[in-house]
């Protein structure tokens, strides 16, 4: 079988949908499954019908309804292939690219949608009921980052490090740590919270950068190469998401598989991972948010037993292999009919 892959982005600040394609091609190459990725940030509509009249695709999959879905639905109707399209997160929760028209085209004409759980697999039939019955579900997979011996990133070992890893934009809500810690650290000095990511949002990041001059406790690494973010999980205390929406974030499973305890936005996406009190920590409010802070910085028992959960839970549903197993069989179901 011949898989082509139609990501949003190749390059510039990581972001989820290319940590997604780039781990699912490896997974279908070492199931047997030829794939090629071809990436729209970079390729045009005509360079890769090039690429795909030498390659020959059975099916063509995009990650990214808006992105990348009109792209596939015109590829696919060239080469006569059918196509799925996965719903990744601001395609379902952003209804200015939800609405527009060639994401509704590309959602409503594909022969398959997939979503990486039920939470958002309900939401989107809301939006499409005529897609009832024709949405797949295939949680992400995670594959455990490389840690190494000589990466410290210069934390002070006597501070509690709570790592935001986040690329700069509104939704990642950046500003709701370096506020609610504020208040903390005038009791605490030892609290550090440390912010890892590009900038995608220029007027956001300028206005994230002002805050951080205003503070002594938070710092801004930019964008970490995603080989050196096994280290700097490892590094810090407790992994932070502070999303106003998310489905099933490639960053908290990263934390969760090497066993890094973490506290989350109490939202759908980050509820498909983090059981609470058990494999990590949601929470509701900056009260709310402040108070597990300091619940978990006190009880390093209680961090290394869920940490460990964690990394269980993650490790018995979530790997790599499951998730293109899954994928190779709707590719099959979808070749074959």
């Amino acid at each position: 079988m011949r898989i082509a892959l139609i990501s949003p982005y190749s390059n510039g600040p990581m972001r989820g949908n290319i940590v997604t394609v780039r781990r699912i091609a490896r997974s279908l190459d070492q199931e047997g499954v030829t794939n090629i990725s071809l990436a729209v940030d970079i390729l045009s509509i005509n360079e890769m019908k090039g690429r795909l009249a030498e390659f020959k695709p059975d099916l063509i999959h995009g990650f990214h309804a808006h992105y990348c879905g009109s792209i596939t639905r015109q590829l696919a109707e060239y080469f006569k292939n059918q196509y799925v399209i996965t719903i990744t997160g601001s395609d379902l929760h952003d209804s200015s690219l939800r609405n527009h028209p060639d994401t509704v085209c590309a959602i409503e004409t594909a022969q398959a949608i997939v979503c990486f759980h039920k939470n958002d697999a309900e939401r989107l039939t809301d939006f499409f009921p005529s897609l009832r019955g024709n949405v797949s579900i295939v949680p992400q997979g995670v594959e455990p980052l490389p840690i190494g011996e000589d990466d410290c990133f210069g934390f002070d070992h006597e501070s509690f490090v709570l790592l935001l890893p986040a690329a700069l934009r509104p939704v990642k809500r950046v500003e709701f740590a370096i506020q609610s810690l504020s208040q903390m650290v005038l009791n605490d000095k030892k609290l550090q919270l440390v912010i890892a990511g590009g900038v995608i949002d220029n007027e956001y990041a300028d206005s994230i950068r002002k805050k951080l001059s205003r503070t002594s406790f938070a710092t801004w690494l930019g964008e970490v190469p995603h080989e050196r973010m096994g280290n700097l999980y490892e590094q810090a205390d407790l992994v932070l998401n502070c999303s106003q929406s998310e489905s099933m974030p490639n960053s908290l499973m990263e934390a969760m598989a090497i066993g890094r305890p973490v506290l989350a936005a109490n939202i759908p996406g980050n509820r498909s991972l983090v059981q609470n009190g058990k494999t990590g920590w949601l929470y509701d409010s900056e009260a709310d948010f402040r108070r597990l802070v300091m619940q978990i910085r006190e009880n390093v028992v209680l961090r290394e037993k869920v940490g460990r959960n964690a990394k269980e839970y993650i490790a018995k549903y979530f790997s790599p292999q499951l998730e293109a197993k899954r994928y190779l069989s709707l590719y099959r179901t979808l070749v074959s009919g």
